[in-house]
């Protein structure tokens, strides 16, 4: 650490400089750079920063609870990586920063490695330091990863972020701790790039946040690296041993240079079947055992009740719609057709169903070759999963079709 004379108050850095010159320098920053390589590959830029960006980026995407089909907000984006792997997770992505060259960059990415099947394809937008030039509530979500604490003035920037986010909506911060300026790298980065490393006050974000209209703060507690015990000591740790306490010492310890947090804006909305956690239901179906003669449907009564704290989707909704799913077995039990026919729960465009709620209907399944079968019902959440994956009881019927 240099002689504290000679340290870079971040404060007075921020205070001495526009926004707009703090731009400018941003940019300078990423033009300068020939060779794109190191950003096209990030979070594999280098092998010392991989784990921590994947478990920044792993703990804020399972904090904010995100699915397919959310718009979503990278404050910040850069070059673009995790906005790369929200795209690939199915969400229409807006990349956000100050700098053109970064984001195109980005753009780049994006070329080279082509998102694997139908996604919304991202929207890449420049910052301008104080307003997002995005309409009112126009963002499910906000992801920022190691971008707030470069900003210069916080509280325009939250008062921004809380307009854009719908009620309801998360945002979610991976940033350094309230020392972080005066670590070497800052003072480093400061001194040669002119950029900020502000400090992270968790407080003064809180209060900074209630102002923008954020009404809920939540950290998240971890620790990096893992912690590695002997198989004896892991027993241990499970039963609440000594290697407890060691590996909440060393969890305080990595904390004092961490903050993850996450600030949300209203109530956030029920869960629903876009969301595999807790899915399950209660099937019931008549007759259990039918035969029928070939060429004709198979028709059973079904009732179904919702058994999970989420609200069920309608077959309107594409994504995480619940229908009623049919597995078809053979005469030996081996499987004939894996996912043969699905019913709506109601008719038309259907409607969503709330927890606890039982809906009754008819089931009419394509005719099927003559033999014998078994027909395994179980609920299914359209391209996110069977039900039975959470636990929950399938319905077997036997079914003779006959010559």
């Amino acid at each position: 650490m240099a002689d504290k004379s000679e340290l870079i108050d971040v404060r007075q850095m921020m205070a001495s400089t526009s926004v707009e010159e703090l731009n400018r320098l941003a940019e300078e920053y990423f033009a300068r750079i020939g060779d794109w390589n190191y950003h096209l590959a990030k979070p594999f830029g280098a092998i010392d920063e991989v784990p921590q960006l994947l478990i920044n980026f792993a703990v804020i995407l399972q904090g904010l609870a995100i699915c397919p089909g959310m718009t979503v907000l990278e404050f910040g984006a850069g070059t673009g990586w995790a906005s790369h792997f929200l795209t690939q997770l199915g969400c229409r992505v807006i990349a956000l920063d100050i700098s053109p060259t970064a984001l195109s960059i980005g753009a780049e990415l994006y070329r080279r490695q082509p998102v694997f099947g139908e996604r919304p394809p991202p929207q890449f937008l420049q910052f301008d330091g104080h307003h997002i030039d995005l309409p009112d509530n126009h963002v499910d979500r906000i992801v920022c990863l190691d971008a707030f604490h470069h900003i210069p003035n916080p509280g325009e920037v939250l008062q921004e972020l809380g307009r854009v986010l719908q009620h309801g909506g998360i945002a979610g911060f991976a940033e350094p701790g309230p020392q972080h300026s005066l670590s070497p790298q800052s003072q480093y980065e400061m001194r040669t790039f002119k950029v900020v490393e502000n400090d992270v006050e968790i407080r003064e974000i809180w209060r900074l946040a209630q102002r923008a209209g954020f009404t809920d703060m939540k950290l998240a507690v971890f620790n990096v690296p893992a912690f590695h015990l002997q198989l004896d000591e892991f027993e241990k740790f499970l039963n609440g041993g000594s290697p407890s306490r060691r590996y909440a010492e060393a969890a305080v310890a990595y904390m004092q240079n961490q903050r993850s947090f996450f600030l949300g804006k209203g109530e956030v909305a029920a869960s629903d079947s876009r969301y595999r956690t807790g899915l399950k239901a209660n099937i019931k179906l008549s007759p259990r055992a039918i035969a029928v003669n070939e060429g004709e449907h198979i028709t059973l009564q079904a009732s179904v009740k919702n058994n999970s704290a989420s609200i069920w989707l309608p077959r309107s909704a594409g994504l995480g719609a619940v229908l009623l799913g049919c597995h078809v077995y053979d005469g030996e039990g081996k499987i004939f057709h894996h996912s043969y026919h699905w019913e709506a729960l109601t008719p038309g465009d259907g409607r969503p169903i709330a927890p606890g709620a039982t809906v009754e209907f008819e089931v009419k399944m394509p005719p099927l070759p003559k033999g014998s079968y078994q027909l395994e019902f179980d609920m299914v959440s359209n391209d996110v999963c069977w039900f039975a994956l959470n636990g929950s009881p399938t319905v077997r019927v036997a079914v003779s079709v006959m010559g």
